[in-house]
């Protein structure tokens, strides 16, 4: 490092080093036998015991800790004007913590309760003290803003502007912004938290602009919301029935195999040689491998048909829920919501036998469609009547 650069540090370390004395100075000291050395207020004390309320972070963070006056090697203790100094220290740490935003302004009522409740007492109380000057700066800093303020004025960013300009570029700002927060949950397929925010805008915004931006957005958001339920529990609806199916075919294969491994135990119980003994002995143990494995198959495939229907349950709740949202918007903004499946509101139990359930409620059904329906189910048995109605006719014929 340069002799130049160092010349322009050494101030600033001498400031630091100094700052740190007075603090050190500036504080209750309590050196324990364990060589820790408590630094704070000491708040209470007895024949046998003290309590020291240590400050962190600039005083913003504290804590109280007792010890015991045996572990005490040392006490170190502030004289009344030591603490006074301390005290003013702590008023102007607060004073320092009122700072002027430079991107916006605030109403008039806080800038005249931060200037008569905070500022001018501080000077009441610690009328000498070196911070006054920077106090008074303070003040004037913030009559100043204050009387823009008062004039019709508000700040945005670095400029000053009449106050329904700042407030429509407010609105402007903070619409914007939850519109394109709107638009990342949608991008996430976070449905629900994007139509909170679009609600957000259309119930805050004064722009009709942009509320009609919000509400198509909102309309769009809830239509792709409900496709995309209806898609999930068409996927769990087919894969339910699949499994309904499974169950259906894994309890007749463990009957099966219950069955044969009875048979074979009970032909095992007649064998008479040893030779036909242990032959029947060891289709047994494949018919029960069979039997466990079966009812296995059977335990894993109702096991997954209630996860199923209790999926179906939870998304039939979700869509009910996307209903409502759409629904309660203030302004109508869900009345061009698509409709949806009506969600079901009973669920057949595990152990009953099961049903199909189906994506979404089917529109009555015509005469016509019910025929149609007939005739698909039932022409083979229409065919065999058609053709022995045909055989006898052709048989009377024949005997004439």
């Amino acid at each position: 490092m340069s002799r130049s650069r160092w010349g322009r540090q050494i101030p600033f370390y001498c400031v630091l080093f100094v700052a740190g004395i007075v603090l050190l100075a500036h504080a209750d000291t309590v050196k324990l036998k364990d060589g820790a050395v408590l630094e704070g207020d000491i708040v209470s004390e007895d024949d046998t015991q003290l309590t020291v309320e240590v400050r962190f972070a600039a005083g913003t963070i504290t804590s109280k800790r007792t010890v015991r006056k045996t572990d005490v090697v040392q006490i170190t203790r502030l004289t009344e004007e030591q603490k006074a100094q301390r005290a003013m220290e702590r008023a102007f740490d607060q004073v320092q913590e009122y700072q002027l935003d430079p991107g916006t302004s605030e109403p008039l009522s806080y800038y005249d309760h931060v200037v008569n409740d905070v500022f001018h007492p501080f000077l009441h109380l610690y009328p000498n003290s070196p911070h006054e000057e920077e106090v008074n700066k303070k003040i004037a800093e913030w009559t100043a803003e204050r009387d823009k303020v008062a004039s019709g004025l508000a700040r945005m960013g670095n400029e000053w502007m009449p106050r329904d300009e700042a407030e429509r570029r407010a609105d402007l700002f903070h619409a914007q912004g939850l519109l394109d927060q709107g638009q990342a949950a949608l991008t996430q397929s976070n449905f629900s938290q994007a139509l909170e925010q679009f609600k957000a805008v259309i119930s805050s915004s004064k722009r009709p602009e942009i509320v009609n931006m919000a509400k198509h957005f909102y309309n769009e958001t809830s239509r792709l919301w409900l496709q995309s339920l209806e898609r999930q529990r068409g996927l769990l609806s087919d894969e339910a029935k699949l499994y309904e199916d499974r169950v259906v075919r894994t309890l007749q294969k463990r009957s099966d195999a219950d069955a044969r491994l009875k048979a074979a135990m009970r032909t095992a119980s007649r064998a008479d040689t040893n030779t036909q003994g242990q032959t029947e002995e060891m289709s047994i143990e494949r018919m029960r491998a069979e039997y466990e494995h079966a009812y296995s198959e059977h335990q894993d495939a109702s096991h997954r048909l209630s996860e199923l229907r209790q999926l179906l349950a939870g998304l039939d709740q979700t869509i009910t829920q996307a209903l409502a949202s759409a629904k309660a918007d203030p302004t109508g903004a869900a009345e061009s919501s698509p409709s949806t499946a009506q969600p079901a509101t009973n669920q057949p139990p595990a152990s009953s036998p099961p049903a199909q359930p189906t994506a979404a409620r089917s529109p009555p059904a015509t005469l016509l469609t019910q025929a149609g329906g007939f005739i698909q189910r039932y022409w083979l048995f229409g065919l065999v009547i058609l053709l022995g109605g045909l055989w006898g006719l052709s048989r009377l014929t024949t005997r004439r």
